[in-house]
């Protein structure tokens, strides 16, 4: 569930069902949805006909996406909205905090040795060997974390538990998560710690179900009830506070049993399969514990009845920021994924989790593999692919999810490169040709779009689409036009649909907001880019650059004609007039090249710093 200070909203996963804990593809927690009511949808700003994907509810209440959240085992009183409400009432800190069912191993809730304000046993985590715990994971920002911090001190700790694995009602398994583990031990007998609520048969003689139970417990020791009374409503009726309680427990019969959670240092375990931070001792605070910073790189695995070409699975991470892009979007593999995938020039990439929900009409992506090796970057994680943010919005991959990858083969004509460098690429969502433009051989893009791959509106791109079985990928030679302002605020107005609508929605579908640049092209167009099945599918377009060389070249030759026309009237000497004529052809050829290259190629200038 969504928790705020006036509503609890259900969490649901991606097609808008109940999660799964079985899920067949782990649900990353940005791509769930949130059964929000259609006031506060309209309110928003979201659309009422598809609940919205979290990222998006909490894009439009607190700015901040789920990545950017750190995930906190909530035990007791914390878990419930109603105490949250309390500790967020005089807090600027805004109470929007998404809440998870989750099973974890090696640990059970227990009671703390000491009595809250309210008079109540608080809860508190310990570690015991084969234990499974049902508990609940929140997803909270760091101004959220340091309100809870502030509310738990100093009777807690907050530690970072990473030895137990995390199930999320999603699929998901987390690497670890902050828990608060109360000073002062655990309350128990026999050498054994009382146990909150679990209904393990197995531990009958240490469960204790309720408040109620716990408090008669407590008040069974003679100490305790000439302190507090013999009933529990004695005790609630004037409860001793935290320090007082905690000096009788001390002082009664109870077992009162060391906490070895509490002592815990400060780094992620050892070994861990963690994507973008690595910390050294087990228990310590990891180096970022961002939900987006930490996921299971799973094994690469090859997808089962893919040919001709094969198919695999394989986990998306970030690409690093100081990649040398060219000003292209790229992607770039690990070592294995390399290896199992022939060392490829470019790749098809589709998000797992929308392919298994509406099969072949999953947005596919094509991208360029990065083979720089002079980068002041990291190298990449082995079993992971690293894949740009504008090329993750086109396939709607969130990254911990799994793509499935296969390599292609983009025929293109490589005489240019020396002379003009590598040619600018955009990738665009496409939809649905305008009338004006259906059955014509054009498309229509943004301004910036052109600007962007350095051509005006009227001159050819080329575009890339669908790969074909055999790894091809098709291509088209159309004209460009930029797109008139009305047709794009009517298209903008009607494309909040989702699967099968006329106009889907990216943002209601994908949960991608704001989505790559929009192509507008007809059916005809689609079909033979391949795109017929796709929905929200992807093309990456590039200059015509053998169209723009003509151009540029037809200029040049006119100024060049007029040019030799006052040579030849001004310069008597036929070689003196044919030499300057020739030092004019060069220059003006080397600086036609020159305003090309800068125009159809990107690439970033720049010094890199010394290590002194």
């Amino acid at each position: 569930m969504l928790i705020t200070q006036h509503e609890v909203w259900r969490i649901l996963d991606r097609w808008s069902d109940p999660l799964d804990w079985e899920s067949p593809s782990e649900q990353r927690l940005g791509s769930t949805r949130v059964a929000i009511d259609a006031e506060s949808a309209e309110r928003l700003g979201l659309s009422h006909r598809i609940p919205p994907t979290l990222n998006s509810v909490l894009e439009e209440l607190t700015g901040a996406i789920a990545d950017g959240l750190v995930p906190v085992i909530a035990i007791g009183s914390n878990a419930a909205p109603s105490q949250l409400r309390n500790k967020f009432a005089d807090e600027t800190a805004q109470l929007v905090i998404p809440s998870i069912r989750a099973r974890m191993t090696g640990y059970r809730v227990g009671f703390t040795a000491f009595l809250a304000p309210a008079g109540y046993l608080p809860a508190t985590l310990f570690p015991e060997e084969g234990a499974v715990t049902a508990t609940t994971v929140q997803f909270l920002s760091r101004a959220q974390l340091r309100a809870i911090d502030a509310t738990e001190t100093p009777w807690y700790r907050r530690v970072w538990v990473d030895d137990a694995e995390i199930l999320l009602e999603t699929g998901e398994r987390l690497l670890g998560a902050y828990a608060y583990v109360a000073h002062h031990g655990v309350l128990g007998a026999d050498g054994a710690p009382f146990v909150m609520g679990d209904p393990d048969p197995a531990l009958a003689g240490r469960r204790l179900r309720t408040q109620e139970d716990a408090l008669r417990t407590l008040l069974a020791d003679p100490v305790c009830a000439a302190a507090w009374g013999s009933e529990p409503a004695e005790l609630l009726a004037a409860p001793p506070g935290a320090a007082a309680s905690l000096a009788v427990i001390q002082g009664s019969g109870h077992e009162v049993l060391a906490n070895p959670l509490v002592d815990r240092d400060a780094g992620a375990a050892a070994g861990s399969a963690v994507s973008s931070a690595v910390s050294s001792s087990a228990g310590s605070d990891p180096a970022d514990p961002r939900y987006g910073a930490r996921f299971r790189a799973r094994a690469l695995a090859r997808v089962p009845g893919a040919a001709p070409d094969p198919r695999w699975s394989v986990t998306v991470g970030r690409t690093h920021d100081l990649l040398e892009r060219s000003g292209n979007s790229v992607v770039r593999l690990g070592a294995d994924v390399r290896a199992a995938l022939g060392d490829p020039q470019h790749v098809e990439i589709t998000s797992e989790a929308i392919a298994h929900g509406v099969d072949g009409r999953a947005p596919r992506v094509i991208a360029n593999v990065y083979r720089a090796t002079h980068d002041a970057a990291p190298p990449a994680d082995p079993a992971l692919i690293e894949v740009d943010h504008m090329l993750r919005m086109g396939a709607g991959l969130e990254v911990g999810e799994r793509a499935i990858l296969r390599p292609v083969t983009v025929e293109r004509q490589g005489a240019f490169d020396a002379l003009l460098g590598a040619p600018n690429s955009v990738s665009f969502r496409v939809t649905l040709a305008d009338p004006s433009s259906t059955e014509r051989e054009v498309c229509l893009m943004s301004e910036l779009s052109l600007q962007l791959l350095g051509v005006a509106s009227g001159d050819y791109v080329v575009l890339e689409g669908a790969a074909d079985e055999d790894g091809s990928v098709r291509m088209l030679v159309l004209k460009a036009f930029q797109i008139p302002e009305d047709v794009w605020q009517e298209r903008v107005r009607v494309s909040d649909g989702s699967w099968d609508d006329r106009f889907p929605g990216a943002r209601e579908t994908l949960g991608i907001h704001p989505d790559i640049p929009i192509l507008f092209i007809d059916a005809s167009t689609r079909a033979r880019l391949g795109l017929r099945e796709q929905q929200l599918g992807v093309v990456r377009a590039r200059p015509a650059r053998l169209q723009q060389f003509g151009n540029e070249a037809r200029e040049m030759l006119l100024l060049l004609a007029i040019a030799f026309i006052g040579i030849v009237g001004i310069i008597p000497n036929l070689w003196v007039g044919a030499a300057l004529f020739g030092l004019l052809l060069v220059g003006s050829f080397a600086l036609m090249i020159v305003k090309l290259r800068r125009r159809l190629s990107h690439r970033a200038a720049g010094r890199r710093r010394g290590s002194g």
